[in-house]
C-alpha cells in the first residue's frame, strides 16, 4: 500500500501538475461534448510509458519534453483557436509515456514497482479527468475567459520551470 501511495504522490511535482493541467484545459476547450478520445490517448500513452520504463532507459530527456508539451498545449488553449483532433490526440500520448518515464519507480520488489506505477497513473488520469471536464464545462463566456487564463498561468509557469532547469 505505501509503494502505491508513493506513486501516487511522485505525481505531484512541478512538470507532471503543468503538463497534465495544459493538457486538460487544451482537450477540454476543443472537445465540443466529452475530451474522449484525447482521454483515451492520453491513458494509452500512460500504459505506454510505464511498459517502457521496464526497459531501464538511462537518460531520458521527460522532464524538459513534458514542459515543453506544457508550454505548447496552454499555449494554444491561450490562443483559444481550432486546434485538430489528431495533434490534441498525440499531445495527450506523448504526455502519457512521459510522465512514466519521467518518474521511475524507487522501490526494490516487483510488486512494489508495479504498485508505484498503478499509483502514478491513477493520479495523473485522475487529474486529468478533472482538468478536462471543468474546461468542458466551462460554457459561459466569462467561464471560457477563466480556462484560457488559467492556460496562461499554467504557460508562463512551465516557462520559468524550463528556464529554471535549463540555467543548471
Amino acid at each position: 500500500m505505501t509503494a502505491f501511495l508513493g506513486g501516487l504522490t511522485q505525481f505531484f511535482i512541478p512538470s507532471h501538475l503543468l503538463a497534465v493541467a495544459a493538457l486538460g484545459l487544451l482537450a477540454g476547450q476543443q472537445a465540443r461534448r466529452l475530451p474522449l478520445a484525447a482521454f483515451a490517448a492520453f491513458t494509452i500513452g500512460l500504459f505506454a510509458g510505464s511498459i517502457t520504463i521496464a526497459s531501464a532507459i538511462r537518460d531520458n530527456p521527460a522532464s524538459l519534453g513534458l514542459l515543453v508539451l506544457a508550454i505548447t498545449a496552454a499555449g494554444l488553449a491561450v490562443l483559444a483557436y481550432p486546434v485538430s483532433h489528431w495533434l490534441v490526440g498525440v499531445m495527450a500520448f506523448a504526455t502519457g509515456s512521459a510522465l512514466p518515464l519521467n518518474a521511475p519507480p524507487h522501490e526494490i520488489t516487483i510488486a512494489n514497482a508495479v504498485a508505484s506505477q498503478v499509483g502514478l497513473v491513477v493520479a495523473a488520469m485522475a487529474t486529468a479527468a478533472l482538468v478536462m471536464t471543468i474546461a468542458v464545462l466551462a460554457r459561459r463566456p466569462w467561464q471560457r475567459i477563466g480556462v484560457r487564463i488559467a492556460a496562461s498561468w499554467v504557460t508562463a509557469s512551465a516557462i520559468l520551470v524550463l528556464a529554471l532547469r535549463l540555467a543548471r
